[in-house]
């Protein structure tokens, strides 16, 4: 009996095993190379920052993907997702102005993986 019960519900359709859908939030993944990258970037003591939008020393960048997940991505051009989020309060300054700033983008592959992400719009 046990095994046919077994066997019925492992017959039914799954939602996990349903596609997903194009809407679907991709989990944004940060590599190190692409940490590193931000790190030098946008961050006050990093080495190639000038010029640069740059995030509030101590910034969990990881945090920040988390919250962006919830953002709905723009395809650009080039074919990468670009997702502009608010993070309710200041996490930089922006590299014209120095003014600061609550906006973050962040930059993605269309599977999530995390190109690069700055203050601003």
């Amino acid at each position: 009996m046990l095994r046919i019960a077994l066997a019925f519900l492992l017959a039914l359709p799954c939602a996990a095993a349903a596609p997903a859908s194009k809407e679907a939030a991709a989990i944004l993944r940060l590599s190190a190379r692409a940490e590193k990258h931000v790190r030098e970037g946008h961050f006050p003591e990093g080495s190639r920052n000038r010029g640069k939008s740059v995030f509030v020393a101590g910034t969990d960048l990881l945090k920040l993907l988390k919250a962006a997940e919830k953002s709905k991505p723009r395809r650009e051009k080039n074919g990468r997702d670009k997702r502009v989020t608010d993070a309710g309060a200041v996490v930089g300054a922006d590299g014209r102005s120095g003014r600061p700033v609550k906006t973050y983008v962040v930059i993605a592959e269309p599977d999530g993986e995390v190109v690069t992400m700055y203050p601003g719009r």
